[in-house]
């Protein structure tokens, strides 16, 4: 592994284009979320199986992984009956972060400048 690197959100990595789309990709993840579990090292989203979903949740780990690039992004699919997995992990200090900041972060890369959003 490379250099260590800090357990902080860089919400400044989009642009206004690209904060509309990161928007709009949540608001589905969120519309189609099963379930959330903490696993050992951060935790586990649990989305519904189809194609569009695995879709949605590719496009938000490529731009998610920009700004946070101290997690590691672990997609597993199986079957469309199947929920699709999303884990979020990395170190404690990166866990601590998801338990705490996360949802924050999200809210404020889809708020900044939210009245042109």
């Amino acid at each position: 592994m490379g250099k260590e690197i800090p357990v902080a959100c860089c919400t400044t990595v989009f642009t206004k284009e690209q904060r509309v789309e990161y928007k709009s990709i949540w608001g589905e993840l969120e519309m189609r979320g099963i379930g959330i579990i903490e696993i050992e090292k951060g935790y586990q989203y649990q989305y519904s199986g189809d194609s569009d979903t695995l879709h949605l949740v590719n496009e938000w780990v490529s731009m998610e992984r920009k700004c946070c690039p101290f997690l590691t992004f672990t997609v597993i699919a199986s079957n469309e009956d199947d929920p699709v997995l999303l884990q979020l992990t990395g170190t404690e200090e990166a866990k601590a972060f998801l338990r705490s900041d996360i949802n924050y972060s999200i809210n404020t890369i889809t708020t900044i400048n939210e009245e042109v959003i």
